[in-house]
């Protein structure tokens, strides 16, 4: 498996769409219902006015807390920007819009749990293809045929794999004297379990812009390993500004929502980048990048879900990447994580390198670790979270090839 794969939820639900205005089941003289209050009915909206169509009479849910708290956010908004509600989109209950029963109801349907809301909307009375109808409903033979007889991994097999990779990062960052540091959760676990937070299931590390780019170059690719994202010659098509050490005998399945994305397993390189040395200005500089990539998701929705959209920005991102020289800031961090401005710290954080034993192997720690990770975590991070919240960050399934 050397190939990244992409596929767009957001592209699909589109086509499914054109289905329908094909057979005339939407046309712009008859009202229709969008149900669910989620990415896919928004989603659904988006498209429909990017083909023209604003006869969307609003959202139905059967989540009566959700439906108040969506009117709450609409009127809010309506009250600081707008002179009257009567142009804003309805959001009601499926009870209090389709009972009594309306025989011109046109309801349209992107959920991954479609069977459930089918069975509900019959209860009404309501019936399949005449009131509602399915535009997408996640269910995808030609991607999961490339998981069939195959052995799904455990976190445990998928954690071994991923130390081996890294092991093979840190021999060539060695080798070719390429400064690199663990970082986010795996240097947390380096901290304070000497290897993995058990119930992790993914590795982080970063390098300084130029290291990073060096470590593209220098990469010895093999039978096994391998490099895909952000400046390498495998990009992955995706808005990711960061790149992955994968090893090319396994297979992901990874579901974000948006999209769908099949690769081996990994672990993230990220590049870290110079940062403002003023406060407010470092601020607003997280902020316009958050802005940034609110535009590119914009773009996303507004091509229909189209992928191709995410290389066409990657020369907007690059101005961020080096608009500020690591080696000669006071403040350093990393760009598109969740974290946000949190992910950045003073420059002496990263004056040295100490190894620190990870699991059976050695990594490199940065000397001034406990005020990156007191940034991310908080200043108890050596505490262990409620059992409730040890849990995987990531939507995959993996398996050996």
């Amino acid at each position: 498996m050397e190939k990244y794969y992409i596929k767009s939820m957001i592209e699909e639900i589109a086509k499914g769409l054109d289905r329908l205005i094909e057979q005339k089941v939407i046309c712009s003289n008859k009202k229709v219902l969008l149900y669910g209050l989620d990415r896919y009915a928004f989603a659904m909206r988006t498209i429909l006015s990017n083909k023209g169509y604003g006869n969307i009479e609003g959202y139905i849910s059967d989540d009566e807390a959700a439906v108040v708290e969506h009117n709450c956010d609409i009127k809010n908004f309506a009250c600081k920007y707008l002179n009257d509600t009567y142009e804003l989109i309805q959001v009601r209950t499926i009870e209090d819009r389709l009972l009594p029963f309306d025989k011109n109801a046109t309801i349209l349907i992107a959920s991954k749990s479609y069977l459930l809301e089918k069975e509900k909307l019959e209860r009404l009375g309501y019936c399949e293809n005449i009131h509602f109808y399915k535009v997408y409903d996640f269910i995808d033979e030609e991607l999961d045929r490339l998981f069939l007889k195959k052995r799904r991994m455990t976190i445990k097999e998928m954690q071994a794999t991923e130390k081996k990779i890294l092991a093979y990062v840190d021999y060539l960052c060695r080798k070719y004297n390429l400064r690199y540091w663990v970082c986010g959760g795996t240097l947390l676990g380096t901290i304070r379990h000497k290897g993995f937070i058990p119930w992790d299931d993914d590795i982080d590390i970063f390098l300084p812009l130029q290291d990073y780019r060096r470590l593209i170059s220098v990469f010895e690719e093999n039978e096994q390993y391998t490099m895909m994202g952000m400046g390498t010659s495998e990009v992955n098509d995706f808005s990711d500004i960061f790149a992955k050490a994968v090893d090319k005998y396994t297979i992901i399945n990874e579901d974000i929502g948006t999209v769908r994305k099949v690769n081996p397993v990994w672990i993230d390189v990220f590049p870290l980048v110079g940062l403002p040395s003023d406060k407010e200005e470092r601020q607003l500089f997280f902020k316009k990048y958050k802005e940034l990539n609110r535009q590119i998701w914009e773009n996303f929705y507004a091509s229909n879900g189209s992928t191709e959209v995410f290389s066409k920005w990657y020369g907007k991102q690059k101005e961020f990447l080096e608009k500020y020289d690591f080696d000669k800031s006071q403040y350093v961090g990393v760009l598109g994580t969740a974290y946000g401005e949190r992910d950045a710290a003073t420059r002496e954080v990263y004056a040295g390198t100490c190894r620190r034993p990870f699991e059976d192997i050695e990594v490199n720690v940065p000397v001034g670790y406990q005020e990156y990770l007191d940034n991310l975590y908080g200043k108890n991070w050596m505490q262990l979270p409620d059992e409730s919240k040890r849990q995987p960050h990531h939507n995959i399934e993996a398996y050996w090839l």
